[in-house]
């Protein structure tokens, strides 16, 4: 299952990537995120991992996969129900103008156990993320554009 979705914020690139790859600052504009703490010494870039609260789900286990400064990163998700084999999700930032930026959200998932995990896939989870990173992109948008171009950096 592939789910993307992509916002356009009213800043420049430069601010996007600033306040986006501050991993641990999702607790900061999004209330799904009760909390995030880094659980490794290294902080951007692949090895750099974040565990967050997530209000009404628990523990999530996320560490970078793959980044591209100014551009772009993957993390695994780890902690999903035990009929998801392998997921992992991130952003992709394109710029749109000089003040603006179109930020793409995206998750990626496999599940196990067929056809329970395609029925659970189908029913549940991908309308569940769906919403969530519908939500979690306005509350990032809203973050970024009220702070206008004022950077909070790692």
């Amino acid at each position: 299952m592939h789910i993307e979705h992509k916002i356009e914020i009213s800043e420049p690139i430069e601010t996007v990537w600033d306040q986006i790859s501050d991993l641990t600052g999702i607790q900061d504009w999004t209330k799904t995120v009760n909390s995030a703490h880094f659980h490794t010494d290294k902080q951007r870039g692949i090895g750099a991992g974040r565990t967050c609260d997530v209000k009404g789900f628990g523990k999530l286990v996320e560490n970078v996969l793959e980044w591209s400064e100014g551009e772009s990163y993957r993390l695994s998700l780890e902690g999903l129900p035990s009929f998801v084999k392998e997921a992992s999700g991130g952003w992709r930032l394109e710029k749109a103008g000089d003040n603006r930026t179109i930020a793409t959200t995206f998750i990626d998932m496999e599940t196990r156990y067929w056809p329970f995990g395609v029925i659970m896939e189908k029913v549940a989870l991908g309308p569940q993320f769906n919403k969530v990173i519908s939500g979690v992109q306005k509350e990032f948008k809203n973050h970024v554009e009220a702070a206008g171009g004022t950077v909070k950096t790692a």
